[in-house]
């Protein structure tokens, strides 16, 4: 089954586990019960207004407390210095949305990254048969692993 509004649990006394993985396409997963409901992947401010329809969920978001990137020996100085940056947006775009959930009362937690899954070990470890992507699954793992 397949939710678009979570508004229906308001009411009763379930928990929503809402996994963050922020970067240019923001992984979002909705874990209730233990069990994934969906995944989607928004922009930044398509995430910030998600965020707005489920006051009442536990919110996790990856944030990398990582202060060096790896890279291979062969990687020219120029490819480093481009990824360094890239990380250094999505750990501020994870900054805002700590501090925007925060801000606004939400429950949030933050945690280091989980590991990359291919979507079979996703499957194999979450029962997902749904469509995935490395960004929807980052973030179902920090949901799916909450405690």
């Amino acid at each position: 089954m397949k939710f678009t509004n979570f508004a229906q649990y308001e009411d009763k006394n379930m928990t929503i586990i809402v996994g963050i993985d922020p970067g240019l396409s923001t992984g979002m997963a909705f874990v209730e019960n233990g069990k994934i409901m969906r995944l989607e992947t928004f922009s930044f401010w398509e995430a910030i207004a998600e965020i707005q329809k489920f006051p009442f969920a536990v919110y996790v978001v990856e944030l990398s407390t990582t202060s060096h990137v790896w890279h291979r020996e062969a990687v020219n100085k120029s490819a480093i210095m481009k990824t360094g940056f890239n990380v250094g947006k999505c750990t501020r775009e994870a900054e805002l949305i700590i501090d925007y959930l925060n801000k606004y009362g939400y429950i949030v937690q933050s945690k280091n990254p989980q590991g990359k899954k291919t979507a079979t070990q996703f499957k194999e470890i979450t029962g997902w048969t749904g469509k995935s992507n490395p960004h929807t699954r980052d973030a179902a793992m920090l949901a799916f692993t909450h405690r």
